[in-house]
């Protein structure tokens, strides 16, 4: 049986997965249970399999006071900018931009450009704003403190169109996780192979962000909101996978339970609200204006 195991999981429809990834999507998308992600790490270990399917390090939590919370998707959005290399000069890189709703993890928007200024983050924020029909008094946009977010242009666009900002504490370099851990998906996990010579043009580099993009929303399953994509958590479908997820293993228990210690199953309850941190010492709850 275990060698069983080992042979499904390096088969082509998974086999350039992370094993986590690889185990949630057999679950979910082909009702294949074969054993525990803590059993599958451990026979992998046992041969030697497991330095390329290791998934990333995790990044360390670090506990920070309440501030905004998202109760569904458009209510709290993060941005940051990410350098990508250029491989034809050294020293050059082009610009990603990057928006990821805080509820779903989903990537709203992401543009290369071949700066980092506010002409740019102004355009990129506005045609965000329109594509989605942001209302005034809707979102909270959060940032870091760079330049381009903190320009007078960025935050006149803000005002104009309603937004609530927020930026991270200064000196402070954790405080923007979610567009940190995309980030750090983007260029070290398996997903998609990131180009370590980097790229030769911006629209080189624009269709390859484009492509994970797609990917991740439509194919990573998060850790952060019970392996699902994240775009099944935007369209609000995460409470039927894992329903559906509970009954595979469910099923799987009935069907094979001396693969089971005990009767615990994995937690299949969809996770609620969300919540944003930026500042220190806040202590109090800060909601949208006229959420309940």
């Amino acid at each position: 049986m275990r060698e069983q195991i080992v042979e499904r999981f390096c088969r082509e429809d998974v086999r350039d997965l992370s094993l986590t990834q690889a185990f949630y999507k057999l679950l979910d998308e082909n009702k294949e249970y074969w054993c525990s992600l803590s059993t599958l790490y451990r026979l992998f270990r046992a041969r030697g399999l497991n330095a390329r399917r290791a998934p990333t390090r995790k990044a360390r939590l670090r506990s920070r006071p309440t501030a905004y919370s998202a109760e569904k998707p458009n209510e709290v959005w993060t941005w940051d900018i990410t350098y990508l290399r250029s491989s034809t000069y050294t020293g050059r890189f082009y610009y990603a931009y990057v928006i990821v709703d805080v509820y779903s993890r989903m990537v709203v928007s992401a543009r290369v450009f071949d700066a980092d200024n506010a002409d740019f983050a102004v355009r990129f924020l506005g045609d965000a704003f329109r594509k989605y029909g942001i209302r005034p008094g809707q979102l909270v946009v959060h940032s870091d403190n760079g330049a381009s977010m903190k320009a007078a242009p960025t935050m006149a666009l803000l005002e104009k169109n309603g937004i609530i900002f927020s930026h991270s504490r200064p000196r402070v370099s954790n405080d923007n996780p979610y567009s940190e851990s995309f980030f750090r998906t983007l260029k070290y996990s398996g997903d998609c192979l990131y180009p370590r010579d980097g790229f030769n043009s911006v629209e080189e580099a624009e269709q390859w962000v484009q492509s994970f993009v797609e990917h991740y929303n439509e194919h990573h399953r998060h850790r952060g909101i019970r392996m699902v994509t994240p775009r099944q958590r935007y369209r609000c479908e995460d409470a039927e996978v894992l329903r559906r997820r509970r009954e595979t293993m469910l099923e799987a228990r009935r069907n094979h339970p001396e693969r089971w210690i005990g009767d615990s199953v994995l937690n299949c309850t969809p996770i609620g609200r969300v919540w944003l941190n930026p500042e220190n010492g806040q202590l109090e709850e800060k909601r949208l204006p006229g959420a309940a």
